[in-house]
Order: C-alpha cells, then sequence, then structure tokens
C-alpha cells in the first residue's frame, strides 16, 4: 500500500498546474503569432517539410526574378528592333525616290544626306544597351555591339542565358539576340569591297546616282529588313515562352505558400475553442487545488 503525504500531494497538483499552464502557454503563442510551428520540437516532421517548402519558395523567387529580367532583355530589343524597322521603311522610299529618273542631283544629295543620318539612327540603336550592357552584343564584355566609327560588329554570336524554371532540361533560355543575327550587313560588310555596310554604301549611290547600284542596293535592304522582322519573331517567341513560365510559376508558388501555410499555420476557430477550453480547464484547477491543499501550520512557519 503507497502512503501519500501532504508533501507528495502537492507535488502532483503543482505538477499537474505546471503541466496546464504550459499548454495555455503554447496555445497562446500559436493565436499570437498564427503560426503552430515556432520551434523544431513543436513537430520534428512538418518543420522538416517546412524547410523544404521554404527552399521551394526561395528557387521560385529567384526564378520570378530571372524572368524579370529576362523579359526586360528581351523588351530592350524588341523596341530597338521595331524602331530599326521604321528607320529602314524611310531608307527603302529614299531609295526608291532616288532610283527615280525625275530627281536630280541635288535632291539625290539631300536624300544622301538623310541617310546618313538614318545610318547613324541605326547605329545608336545596335549599340542599345540594358543596365550598362549593349543587348545585342552576346555576351561579349565590350561597352558597344558596334563601332561606331567603322560599323563593325564587336560583339559575339552567345546569347545571354536566364535560368527561368526548375526543368533541368529545359529550365534555361536565351533572352537576347545578337546583332550580327538582326542588323547583318546594314552597318559593316565585310563581303564588300571597301567594307561599308548597307546604309553607307547607299548613300554613296545617290550622291553618284549609280541607279544600277540604288537596285541592287534596295533588293539588299530589302532583304536586310526581313532579317529584322525575322529577329524581332524570334524575340516574340521568347517573350510569349516566358510569360508562359511566369504564369505556371506563379501558380507553382501560389501552391508552395498554401502548402507552407497548412503545415506552418493553425486553424484560428480550432486555436481558439482549445484555448477557451484550457482557460477553463486551468480555472478549475487552481480551484480544484485550493480545496485539496489546505495550509499547515508548517506552511505558515517557514
Amino acid at each position: 500500500m503507497t502512503r501519500v503525504t501532504p508533501a507528495t500531494l502537492n507535488s502532483g497538483v503543482m505538477a499537474g498546474l505546471q503541466s496546464s499552464l504550459s499548454r495555455l502557454q503554447q496555445t497562446q503563442e500559436q493565436l499570437s503569432s498564427g503560426r503552430r510551428l515556432s520551434r523544431p520540437s513543436d513537430s520534428p516532421v512538418d518543420t522538416v517539410a517546412a524547410m523544404q517548402l521554404r527552399a521551394e519558395r526561395k528557387q521560385a523567387d529567384q526564378l520570378s526574378r530571372n524572368i524579370d529580367d529576362g523579359m526586360a532583355w528581351l523588351n530592350t530589343s524588341d523596341q530597338a528592333l521595331s524602331q530599326t524597322s521604321t528607320v529602314l521603311n524611310r531608307v527603302r522610299t529614299l531609295v526608291l525616290a532616288g532610283a527615280n529618273s525625275t530627281n536630280g542631283p541635288e535632291e539625290r544629295r539631300a536624300m544622301a544626306a538623310e541617310v546618313d543620318q538614318l545610318r547613324e539612327a541605326v547605329l545608336g540603336i545596335a549599340n542599345t544597351q540594358y543596365l550598362g550592357r549593349p543587348v545585342f552584343a552576346g555576351t561579349q564584355d565590350t561597352a558597344v555591339a558596334f563601332d561606331p566609327t567603322t560599323g563593325a560588329y564587336a560583339g559575339n554570336t552567345q546569347t545571354v542565358k536566364r535560368t527561368v524554371s526548375p526543368d533541368a532540361a529545359s529550365g534555361t533560355l536565351a533572352v537576347s539576340v545578337t546583332g550580327d543575327q538582326a542588323f547583318t550587313t546594314l552597318l559593316a560588310d565585310p563581303a564588300a569591297p571597301s567594307g561599308q555596310g548597307l546604309l553607307a554604301r547607299i548613300s554613296s549611290a545617290l550622291r553618284s546616282g549609280d541607279l544600277s547600284a540604288l537596285g541592287t542596293s534596295l533588293t539588299q535592304l530589302d532583304r536586310a529588313s526581313e532579317a529584322v522582322r525575322s529577329t524581332q519573331t524570334t524575340v516574340g517567341a521568347r517573350t510569349n515562352r516566358l510569360l508562359a513560365t511566369q504564369a505556371g510559376g506563379e501558380v507553382r508558388a501560389d501552391a508552395v505558400a498554401a502548402k507552407l501555410a497548412s503545415v506552418e499555420g493553425i486553424d484560428l476557430a480550432k486555436t481558439i475553442t482549445d484555448l477557451t477550453l484550457q482557460q477553463t480547464a486551468y480555472q478549475a484547477a487552481l480551484g480544484a487545488a485550493a480545496k485539496v491543499v489546505q495550509p499547515s501550520l508548517m506552511d505558515f512557519l517557514r
């Protein structure tokens, strides 16, 4: 037969009150923070799941930043190519006018002067930059994509790439186009005897009144304009792919956020109910302890 002493009774009652108070405190912490997990010991299994989900969310955030950067590269290139197409349309109009025999030398010289200005405009567009880097220079570390004096291409044939998806096979996408692909022979042409680009040759043909050269230049100009449009189509296709990838990434990010909330978060209604029950139980335990544990003369003498 076990002998129960007042000290044993007091110890048991205090242990029960302490346990009840600890549960009450934990529930209050969960309610105030909105999280079920505040330390790994709360649930080791859920803690591991939460760490994995947080790592996945961090990766999704980085991919989102990569997509935004890629979109900026492509949008900058698209705007530049659109401007180039507009300029080339004007050059074509001048070539047709210069090939018309009704225009004399003075008119052609004025047209040549305008073509010179349009060439400078195309050169400036071809050296368009994003965050201090020329968008048409490929991966080459250079200040300009095309030499301001000769118009020679100073970049390389490599494209800037960004990782936009966790898929190892297809997660990397080129977000730039190279200048030699977009501007072909407009600014410089190594195959030409003088190395001059098409726009410079058109200007020379207008000044000299060489109608045969203007006819040839018109055909070449149409091919160069088609190259610009084709490059712009490539940019548009990559932009569409980025937009689709961005939409898919947002869906995945929302799913990860929902999973993380279910692992770490609390059920608000249930937590409030638990807190109310625990407060009631603790008050009842205090009342019962006050009746069971009566102070003795020795308690007062201590």
